[in-house]
């Protein structure tokens, strides 16, 4: 085993001791919103930062980025099965269930915190932060309650790795330094996370879908077409942002904005 595995199985081992391989998934993404209610209740928009927005990021990455690596090396998990079928086939072929309880519990915390997004958007008037608490808890919905498929979507979250930037681009102890190297790092995470990295797992999942087939244990069509609905429209809203990105990086290279304006157009 290599120390990142190590590390990661003592995460899930963690999580494990308090029972997360049984956890009630609405008992998770109710506790997910109200935990998200409370941090924006008790820190509001301190030094500038979303707080709410950065703790669900940073879970989400993390735990998308493990459902990820045992996806890849899933020996590390079921070390005496043999032959081992990679991930995600052995759980949309073959019914294997979630890999790990990253894989169950992610989307209900994001669903949980849909709702905190939701209830934010109305007390600040925000057509934008309700649509995209709308969107999000629809889509997260349907994995966890009508498909009970919260694996699938699970590893896809890692493309909130750039929202632990976006959360924190603002920060008020930011100098001009730092606030030009947070823009560069919002820029690349997206790009790797939401532009590469997310479609490609889109891209497998369908792919075993149609070649390998969906396994009884779910509703066949109803999850090929929700996974390809998804995933075109989120891989198209996220190249059209990253498309927005370009032409920005273009009018502060080009003199036309500050290097220092952090706006970032998702608003």
């Amino acid at each position: 085993m290599t120390i990142l595995s190590n590390l990661f199985l003592y995460v899930l081992s963690f999580i494990d001791s308090y029972g997360a391989q049984e956890w009630n998934l609405r008992i998770v993404g109710a506790t997910s919103a109200i935990i998200f209610l409370s941090i924006r209740m008790q820190f509001k928009k301190k030094y500038n930062i979303d707080w709410d927005a950065l703790v669900h990021a940073w879970i989400t990455a993390v735990g998308s980025v493990i459902c990820c690596y045992f996806d890849a090396n899933p020996q590390y998990i079921h070390p005496s099965s043999s032959p081992v079928i990679e991930e995600p086939m052995n759980s949309i072929t073959n019914c294997s269930g979630p890999l790990t309880s990253f894989h169950r519990i992610l989307a209900s915390i994001t669903l949980g915190y849909a709702i905190c997004d939701i209830i934010n958007g109305v007390s600040n008037n925000s057509k934008a932060g309700i649509v995209h608490g709308v969107a999000t808890m629809a889509v997260m919905a349907l994995f966890v309650e009508w498909l009970q498929a919260p694996e699938i979507i699970a590893p896809m979250l890692v493309m909130e790795i750039s929202t632990v930037v976006l959360a924190a681009i603002k920060a008020s102890f930011f100098g001009p330094a730092m606030l030009i190297a947070a823009q560069a790092l919002f820029v690349l995470t997206f790009f790797v996370s939401r532009v590469v990295w997310t479609p490609y797992l889109m891209v497998v999942t369908l792919r075993v879908m149609m070649v390998h087939g969906i396994g009884s244990c779910y509703p066949e069509k109803p999850l090929f077409y929700v996974t390809l609905v998804f995933s075109i429209f989120f891989t198209g809203l996220n190249y059209y942002w990253f498309y927005l990105m370009i032409l920005k990086v273009r009018r502060k290279l080009t003199g036309k904005e500050k290097m220092t304006d952090v706006s970032t157009g998702r608003t």
